[in-house]
């Protein structure tokens, strides 16, 4: 009965709540009344009792689609804010050094309402007790689930958009968790209309991410042993990178790479780019305005904005949740997926996605498909990445990206995800977009027909071709005496036809029995010439087709071709092994009939020592006594 009692004051307390306390009705730095979009922000409060309460950022649709779209966007970290998202990547605003906003082209809130989220609680705005901070993904999944459900009673008509949970770095751990707790609700009674899920540059699975390093036999034997959510011997992959990579600059200072975009090269160290995006700064600046924390809604939380918390990271050491790679094929199963990885990222970077799907089993086979084709992705005719999709999974390497993809490319990344969703018509702010040969499809302008439309316009086409048919016979009754006259006399023409190539066919058999073997094989001598013969027609047309096979093959494509060189150039893999995976036993009875290909997909346990290794670089890089540990955006 207290129980009872509880749950209906917290749905009172919900109640109470409603979305016009959440506009925001103006914001420091920009005219609001400009923009295209209407936004909401503050706290929801989870519980009284550990004083829980998630902060979030909404910024509603502009443009009318059908279905309406909700993408929720997670930073990762772990204890990382979204605000990162908002005002460093595919958010609407750039803040400028005087805290003014300006606009960024590449907002994703054109076809799609977004939901920023500060989560697990005690990241960004978000807080609570600390003695209540998330240990494990089972309670984060549970808190997500719980922030979810209130939204949805305050803004009732987030619950029919179609949804979407994109995020990238350490959440490519949580997504797939609020993914496959939402499906397994879903299975019981419906209540949530997930429709994909998008994991940009994710840490997602150790195993596959983290093994590239000088602590190799470690990380192999403590994943062995247990296989978790964090191995950090398989961790310390960045403090050999960076470390092996240290040099003194010109002013006598020690500078290193930054593992979020490798061709940045002078990074004060030991930090190698925990500082970057450089903007970071103004934007901490501009959320710890007090005036923009109340337009906001955020005075609740009195200690003021920080992008990243390390007492929610220190929370999760402890975490023995398994992986999240091992939910993906499961949720393959349901809904799509796609992992995108900007090149030049190193702390998550696309190697290590790579490995993942080559050694993933999904929908009954390993890796993605031989003959899966890799295409070509054009912005105005410029390549800007590459896209490979199978069996519901899309993977989209996009050109000069970092780790934080829509910080470098907005437009591309916002291309990217309106295609995911089916929205965009090949266009992205005015600008051509096309993927492979063929273009996208507009749902919105081509909308979607009713069961009556079709019956209507079938009706209509047996009426044409009715109407069609009596024209057509009609014309041929007319048309049969008129050509009835010429059949006789081509009759005759073809018979004189016919016996003038027989005439010219004699002719050239005479000429060919008048060459000795010898004249016809250019004087070659009877033993060089016994197993050569010209060939035949159709042999002919058979090896010039052989002819464009081998030389009309495409190159392996490699992004990371520059006109610069760089420390991770024996890191580009050649020949990606995603392509080349063999079909899995769990396979229907027809397809394990079939004659199957050895195994080319990345393996974990089978690593081969020799010369021709992708990574006998790092094999001898000795272990250093200061590891430092980055953050996962």
């Amino acid at each position: 009965m207290r129980r009872l009692l509880v749950a209906s004051l917290t749905a009172i307390g919900v109640i109470c709540q409603n979305a016009a306390d959440y506009k925001i009705t103006s914001l420091p730095g920009i005219d609001i009344t400009t923009l295209g979009f209407s936004q909401y922000a503050g706290h929801i409060e989870l519980s009284k009792e550990t004083n829980s309460n998630i902060f979030f950022w909404m910024l509603e649709q502009e443009q009318k689609t059908d279905p309406e779209n909700l993408i929720i966007w997670l930073n990762g970290g772990p204890g990382c804010s979204s605000m990162d998202g908002l005002f460093l990547e595919n958010g609407p605003f750039r803040v400028k050094k005087d805290l003014s906003l300006e606009i960024n082209e590449g907002g994703w809130q054109n076809y799609a309402t977004n939901v920023y989220v500060d989560q697990p609680v005690g990241t960004g705005f978000s807080f609570a007790d600390t003695s209540s901070y998330m240990h494990n993904m089972t309670q984060i999944t549970d808190e997500f689930v719980e922030f979810v459900d209130k939204l949805f009673t305050i803004f009732p008509k987030l619950r029919q958009q179609s949804l979407y949970i994109a995020g990238e770095s350490f959440a490519g751990s949580y997504i797939p968790y609020f993914a496959s707790r939402l499906l397994d609700i879903n299975k019981g009674k419906r209540q949530y209309n997930i429709k994909g899920i998008a994991i940009g540059n994710g840490w997602i699975s150790p195993k596959h991410q983290g093994i590239m390093d000088g602590h190799f036999k470690q990380c192999q034997e403590d994943i062995e042993k247990e296989e978790t959510i964090h191995v950090s011997s398989c961790e310390r992959v960045l403090t050999d990178i960076t470390d092996s990579n240290t040099q003194e600059n010109k002013e006598g200072k020690m500078v290193c790479m930054n593992v979020y975009d490798i061709r940045m090269k002078d990074e004060p160290y030991p930090e190698c780019g925990l500082s970057w995006p450089y903007e970071l700064s103004d934007v901490t600046n501009y959320l710890r305005l007090k005036e923009v924390k109340r337009a906001i809604h955020a005075e609740k939380q009195a200690l003021g904005w920080k992008e990243c918390t390390s007492l929610v990271s220190s929370a999760l050491n402890g975490d023995k949740s398994p992986p999240a790679d091992q939910l993906l094929p499961d949720i393959l199963e349901e809904i799509p997926v796609l992992l995108y990885s900007g090149e030049y990222d190193l702390i998550c970077n696309s190697l290590g996605i790579e490995y993942l799907i080559g050694n993933m089993t999904w929908s009954g086979s390993k890796g993605f498909k031989k003959g899966t084709i890799k295409e070509t992705w054009e912005i105005e005719g410029k390549i800007t990445g590459y896209y490979t999709q199978d069996r519901n999974l899309t993977y989209v390497i996009i050109k000069d990206g970092s780790h934080m993809v829509p910080y470098d490319k907005p437009i591309e990344s916002l291309d990217m995800m309106n295609r995911f969703m089916g929205v965009g018509h090949s266009k992205v702010k005015g600008k051509h977009s096309k993927v492979g040969d063929s273009e996208q499809e507009d749902e919105i302008e081509q909308g979607k027909k009713t069961h009556e439309d079709t019956i209507q316009e079938d009706e209509k086409s047996h009426e044409d071709t009715d109407k069609s048919n009596e024209e057509v016979n009609s014309e041929q009754e007319s048309n049969t005496e008129k050509w009835s006259m010429y059949y006789n006399w081509g009759t005759g023409v073809l018979a004189i036809i016919s016996l003038f190539a027989l005439l010219l066919c004699c002719c050239w058999c005479t000429r060919r029995r008048k060459l000795s073997p010898t004249e016809e094989f250019g004087g070659a001598p009877r033993q060089e010439r016994e197993g050569v013969r010209k060939p035949g027609i159709v042999a002919s047309v058979m090896n010039l087709f052989k002819h464009k096979a081998i030389h009309g093959k495409k190159k392996n494509l490699r992004l990371g071709d520059q006109d610069e060189t760089n420390e991770l150039d024996e890191l580009v893999v050649e020949t990606p092994t995603i392509f080349e995976a063999e079909d899995s036993e769990e396979e229907s009875h027809f397809n394990s009939q079939q004659h199957k290909q050895p195994t080319d997909g990345f393996t974990i346990a089978d690593h081969d020592d020799d010369e021709e290794s992708d990574f006998e670089d790092f094999a001898d890089w000795e272990e250093t006594p200061n590891s430092k540990r980055n953050k996962f955006h």
